[in-house]
């Protein structure tokens, strides 16, 4: 089985849940930046799992726009959705993941998880920090990924591919 993660990614937080995935996932998995690099034929894989980076309770724009532009063939795909949030209220996280993804994506996606966050405030710009400082009370970079969330995506696509 064959599968593609396309993500979108400001900092790297994205790309490095990307890489955790491509070593979890079964098969030959191959990943893609969406803001850098060409996204190969969605026809030539079983799978296709959407990452992005919540900002302002949105995700990326170019991975916004590629899912709008290819809905009809990612809803004929098994398909996982994942985010790098970092809100506190785990409610907020699902409906910011929820949100973001056409519903009838959401509804088809097998996997659909929030993953957690990394802050890379070292590369943020000054009102990012700004940010960062009033919101989430951050002065410094921090890694709070959920490998338990992340684990569990990488077990629920690997079900649907055996299946």
């Amino acid at each position: 089985m064959k599968t593609l993660i396309i993500y979108a990614t400001k900092y790297g937080s994205v790309e490095h849940v990307a890489v955790i995935l491509g070593r979890k996932i079964e098969g030959d998995v191959c990943s893609v930046n969406i803001s850098t690099g060409k996204v190969p034929s969605l026809e030539d894989y079983h799978a296709i799992i959407l990452g992005g980076s919540i900002y302002a309770g949105k995700i990326q724009k170019e991975l916004k726009v590629f899912i709008e532009e290819n809905l009809p063939v990612l809803l004929q795909k098994r398909v996982g959705l994942f985010l790098c949030a970092a809100h506190p209220d785990p409610e907020i996280r699902e409906k910011e993941l929820k949100e973001n993804f056409p519903s009838e994506l959401y509804y088809h996606a097998i996997a659909k998880e929030t993953v957690g966050y990394e802050i890379h405030y070292q590369k943020m710009n000054l009102v990012e920090r700004l940010l960062a400082r009033m919101i989430m009370k951050v002065k410094t970079d921090q890694t709070a990924l959920a490998s338990e969330q992340i684990d569990k995506f990488a077990d629920d696509m690997n079900d649907s591919l055996i299946h």
